[in-house]
């Protein structure tokens, strides 16, 4: 069995893929079960260089799964994705997102050691180098283990996203200037495009089996399932984070560029009754 199931989707952005591909092989953990799949117009293995990388990531230990589908949202891809992944640990990363080596390695320490529902590493888009944003680059670190907690809209938890806005994240780790190979957890409002689950935590809140009750452009499925785990289990960010965005347009909204459903605002009350009825109190 793999060490970690690292599950891509994917719409219509064979650049971003392949660059996304090439820090998956460059990763210092080699055993890693890579799922892609795609969906849109073209399948994402007849790309020459996204099938290269996949070669030198089978040559260094892994296998790669390519997929090609008919799209229903991006829920649903995810709900895909994790019935095809083997390992416990799930890493969801985004088919625009570069990692140096280190990356999936230190996230794994770090769900192993704290054994929380995810840990993520926020990437920083480097347009924004010179975008310095002290306002909305508080951090604030987990002193001690991770613990479960409850983050809502109308709470100071909330406006934690802030820090995962442009290169905000970047900035404070120059600020912080640890030594190489040192890194700080940090709490989270949630987390996006470079997350590694507990595969088993993550079905315990129902995993992404929620798709169906939402039509085909939505958002905020990865919010919701992150809410809910840090009611259940925890869950935390790593600064340096190691990941830089392609800063390309996203393709999960509509042609129009709206949703028409937000998955955390319509589902929320509803999962946590049912799957974290019992939490602490607010933050």
């Amino acid at each position: 069995m793999a060490a970690v199931s690292v599950l891509i989707p994917t719409y219509e952005r064979a650049e971003a893929l392949a660059m996304t591909l090439s820090g998956v092989a460059a990763q210092t953990v080699t055993d890693l079960q890579v799922v892609v799949s795609s969906q849109g117009r073209h399948r994402a293995e007849d790309s020459p260089v996204a099938r290269a990388v996949g070669r030198v990531i089978e040559a260094r230990g892994g296998g790669v799964e390519w997929h090609h589908r008919e799209p229903r949202g991006i829920a649903e891809q995810r709900h895909f994705l994790l019935e095809r992944a083997e390992a416990e640990p799930v890493l969801f990363l985004d088919d625009d997102i570069f990692m140096e080596p280190w990356v999936v390695e230190r996230l794994l320490s770090v769900l192993e050691a704290e054994r929380c529902g995810f840990v993520g590493a926020f990437p920083a888009g480097l347009t924004f180098l010179d975008d310095v944003r002290p306002e909305q680059q508080e951090i604030e670190p987990w002193r001690g283990p991770v613990r479960p907690e409850v983050v809502e809209k109308d709470g100071h938890g909330w406006e934690r996203w802030h820090l995962h806005r442009a290169a905000n994240l970047y900035h404070v780790a120059r600020r912080l200037a640890l030594p190489p190979g040192e890194f700080l957890r940090y709490k989270v409002a949630w987390i996006s495009a470079c997350v590694l689950y507990s595969r088993e935590k993550l079905l315990e809140v129902g995993g992404f089996s929620f798709w169906t009750r939402l039509p085909r452009y939505h958002k905020a499925e990865d919010i919701l399932v992150q809410n809910l785990l840090m009611r259940r289990f925890g869950g935390c960010g790593v600064v340096p984070s190691g990941t830089y965005h392609a800063e390309v347009e996203t393709t999960t909204f509509s042609p129009e560029g709206a949703v028409d459903a937000d998955a955390f605002d319509l589902l929320l009350p509803e999962f946590v009754a049912r799957y974290a009825p019992e939490t602490p109190r607010p933050v």
